[in-house]
């Protein structure tokens, strides 16, 4: 027998579940390390490890050229959402309106500029943003850069308060419970131009 530890089982994120018993609901029990670490679940994959640099070698640009050169590398998907990568270090060759799919943008490595129709977001390293469905866009790289994409049929929610105290707020947990109650889908944020719904009973 070896070391006890904490498992977590949910049915989804491990932070938008529901806390308590029941159907489809968070709960932890115990484990034996050394059975856990030594078995392998019925139908289980292995896990396979992608090196991004090594496939957008210098030279390798994505969306520069719309007729030759290399499209944006698919690297997971499904029915419900597609994982691509891109490396575009210049103007793309062309704007962008995808119809079925909202777009999540995270800036893994250098900068580029968003222009939308709606207005342009530059992106560092380390940020992110959403392009809705039906948004024409095209990406302005600031050199070369690594953006990881996902294309989401269903609408993508904000939930995270654009203040980094309040967003900090809202991961705290105490006793094993989110300290300031659970996220749940309902809790989206509904904005215009990124800013914040006034608080409830807060003054015009």
């Amino acid at each position: 027998m070896g070391r006890e530890v904490d498992e977590f089982v949910t049915y989804w994120g491990p932070s938008i579940n529901e806390w308590g018993d029941g159907a489809e609901r968070r709960w932890t029990t115990k484990r034996d390390l050394d059975q856990l670490q030594g078995e392998i679940a019925q139908g289980a994959r292995v896990m396979r490890k992608v090196n991004v640099d090594e496939i957008l070698a210098e030279g390798v640009e994505t969306g520069v050229d719309m007729v030759n050169g290399f499209l944006p590398l698919v690297m997971f998907a499904n029915e419900d959402f597609i994982v691509e990568v891109t490396n575009c270090p210049v103007e793309q060759g062309g704007w962008h309106r995808n119809l079925g799919a909202d777009e999540w943008v995270f800036q893994y490595r250098g900068s580029r500029t968003i222009e939308c129709e709606s207005g342009h977001v530059t992106l560092e390293e380390g940020d992110m943003a959403v392009i809705p469905r039906g948004m024409s866009h095209r990406n302005v790289g600031h050199g070369p850069n690594i953006e990881l994409t996902i294309y989401s049929r269903q609408p993508l929610k904000r939930l995270v308060p654009l203040d980094p105290e309040k967003a900090r707020e809202k991961m705290r947990i105490k006793d094993g419970k989110p300290l300031n109650g659970e996220v749940l889908l309902e809790h989206a944020v509904i904005d215009r131009h990124g800013e914040e719904p006034a608080e409830p009973g807060a003054g015009a």
